[in-house]
């Protein structure tokens, strides 16, 4: 099997067809294209989302809390608590268990998340320490965004950059390569991804404004979270390339390493699906609370375009996050 993320067909085929049993509280159980579950108390809805970091040994202390948290912020509301599971080989360090831990830590304080339980452990079964997370939110049921319509002629917005994380990760692990082919203005350019990682503010921000669904942008990147987003409303996307936003030190990291910057993990990144006149207003709200949005294309009747400078292309189900492509 390919290393990442099992692909949705798979998915499908042992996971969500085969469950049978479903209970009545739970509004949004498993499924793709689903980041988290819902579930029901009276007027309030839970929302509980779970995620890994495996593909980078850097920072994930922190990513743990960020792209955990992410998924939560994609129903409109702020995680308030976390769970955190994390097992480390027998070869690690009691300074580098402090280290990863204190990362959590820091996060959740300047998230205001509270670290609310978890399970740490020593065991053989793993080469490297492995984080594993559960966040939680809550909001009214007017609040949520869920079962809202997403229909043809609805608006994409993607906030702040493509490939974002998968570009933070390579500069971080593989800086011998990486930095001497960056200059200065590119290396501010990684330097300001590192506050991009959360979508929190946006997702609180859209669901107000009445985005009709929201998805953050992970393994797979932006053209992944399109075909996964098309594909849960059976719709088509037509979607402009040149308006998608990419920052040249992503561009020119991506080179270095043979990968498509647009299937390249972007946690930090929002795809919000509006009306047209709702985007147009979510766009000039971000904008002004300083969050990089553009409107980057639209759903369609069918099929999934992408429209580049060398012609239209089609949109494919994702595969392995082209991040991998560096480690092999």
């Amino acid at each position: 099997m390919e290393i990442g993320k099992v692909s949705n067909q798979l998915l499908d085929e042992i996971v969500f067809s085969k469950i049978k049993y479903r209970h009545e509280d739970v509004l949004v159980g498993s499924g793709l294209s689903e980041d988290c579950s819902l579930i029901s108390f009276g007027d309030q809805i839970c929302v509980i989302s779970t995620d890994p970091i495996t593909a980078t040994a850097s920072n994930i202390g922190r990513l743990s809390v960020l792209v955990s948290g992410n998924d939560v912020a994609t129903k409109g509301v702020k995680p308030f608590g976390i769970m955190v599971t994390v097992l480390a080989p027998p070869s690690a360090t009691i300074e580098e268990l402090r280290d990863v831990i204190g990362q959590v830590i820091d996060e959740c304080n300047r998230q205001e998340v509270e670290l609310i339980g978890g399970h740490t452990e020593v065991t053989d079964a793993v080469n490297r320490i492995v984080f594993s997370a559960t966040s939680l939110g809550k909001g009214l049921k007017k609040e949520i965004v869920y079962d809202r319509l997403v229909k043809e002629g609805d608006r994409i917005i993607l906030t702040k950059y493509a490939g974002c994380e998968g570009t933070v990760i390579l500069y971080d692990e593989f800086p011998e390569e990486i930095h001497p082919l960056l200059n200065d203005r590119e290396h501010r350019e990684v330097e300001q991804l590192r506050h991009f990682l959360s979508v929190t503010k946006e997702g609180v921000l859209a669901a107000r404004l009445g985005a009709a669904y929201m998805h953050d942008v992970t393994e797979g990147g932006v053209l992944g979270a399109i075909w996964e987003s098309a594909n849960k409303f059976g719709l088509g996307v037509h979607i402009q390339e040149m308006a998608i936003p990419i920052l040249s030190a992503t561009r020119k990291i991506a080179s270095h390493f043979g990968m498509d910057p647009l299937k390249l993990i972007s946690s930090g990144m929002m795809l919000i699906a509006a009306e047209e006149e709702k985007a147009t207003a979510i766009v000039a709200e971000l904008t002004k609370e300083k969050i990089p949005a553009a409107i980057v294309g639209g759903f369609t009747e069918k099929n999934l375009l992408l429209k580049t400078p060398g012609g239209t292309k089609e949109i494919h189900p994702p595969q392995s996050d082209e991040l991998y492509k560096a480690y092999r």
